[in-house]
């Protein structure tokens, strides 16, 4: 008998990606359908069946799971917008560009762009962390390139509510994983997000090469990748160092950093317009100030 049962796939879809957490889809109309992995038994043996079949409970305990996710946190432009939730799974825009990962191996991307890239990520993390949320899965296979360029965060299928005694059923690829098999936290959370940082500026993930063993041996005694050269060393290393107990501390030390190195936003035209005329009153009000004490000088 067949060990291999066959993936049921909806009708005139276009596979994009399967997963512990579902299968995902999408149609000729630009949307992406992810919904519980279902199979077709038909000549399987029984120990085959009880295998899949778990698998099948794992996927719908995800879908439900992030269609609980979407249903808590509001929209957010940094967070992949989910149109539509039904018995069918979950739906979402199509993003032609991928996913990151991808989209750094394929292209010459400039550093402002990394930059914009990083300010998302961290925009991202902070917003979910706000609503007492847990990704536990952050890499850049979980990072969409929009058609603008800025960065979607997406897939909640193993994301935790704090307080709510729930169990992640996924984790972070290996060289984002802060403590193996401990529970995922915003501890955990950040770490992964310091992985990505690195990732973005260097164009490759944390001791790409050496055996994975190896990296969570170096990781447990707080041995991490050179930084030497990268715009963003001081951030990583308080991610990997869990100095930050807040995405918003990291949001505040990245703002604060684009503003001591020259890329403070530069002031609208409307801005201007506005404070020119104070601008001009206070140096008019300076000068009669100055002529008046020079009267009373003399």
């Amino acid at each position: 008998m067949a060990n291999h049962p066959t993936l049921v796939l909806p009708t005139g879809a276009n596979f994009i990606a399967l997963g512990q957490a579902g299968a995902v889809f999408h149609d000729d109309n630009g949307i992406v359908n992810k919904i519980p992995i279902v199979h077709d038994f038909t000549g399987c043996d029984e120990a085959a069946i009880i295998h899949h079949r778990h698998l099948e409970y794992i996927s719908d305990v995800c879908i439900t799971r992030e269609k609980l996710i979407y249903q808590t946190l509001p929209k957010n432009s940094n967070i992949l917008d989910c149109l539509k939730i039904s018995d069918c799974g979950l739906y979402f825009p199509y993003h032609q560009l991928g996913d990151l990962r991808t989209y750094l191996s394929d292209h010459q991307v400039s550093q402002d762009t990394r930059g914009r890239w990083i300010k998302n990520a961290i925009d991202a993390i902070a917003f979910v962390h706000s609503h007492g949320i847990v990704h536990a899965d952050i890499g850049p296979r979980n990072f969409l390139v929009a058609d603008d360029l800025s960065l979607k965060l997406c897939d909640f299928a193993g994301s935790v509510i704090i307080g709510d005694n729930m169990e992640s059923y996924v984790a972070e690829e290996d060289r984002y994983r802060l403590a193996p098999g401990s529970p995922r936290s915003f501890t955990t959370d950040l770490f992964a997000l310091g992985c990505l940082i690195y990732e973005i500026s260097s164009g490759s993930p944390p001791y790409e090469g050496i055996d994975t063993e190896k990296v969570t041996e170096l990781y447990a005694i707080k041995r991490f990748p050179s930084l030497k050269g990268l715009r963003y060393r001081s951030l990583i290393e308080n991610c990997w160092n869990s100095t930050y107990t807040t995405a918003s501390m990291l949001q505040d030390d990245f703002d604060h950093y684009e503003h001591d190195n020259g890329r403070a936003p530069t002031f609208s035209l409307w801005g201007r317009d506005l404070l020119m005329p104070v601008l001009c009153t206070f140096c008019f009000g300076s000068v009669i100030f100055l002529a008046n004490q020079m009267r009373t000088l003399k």
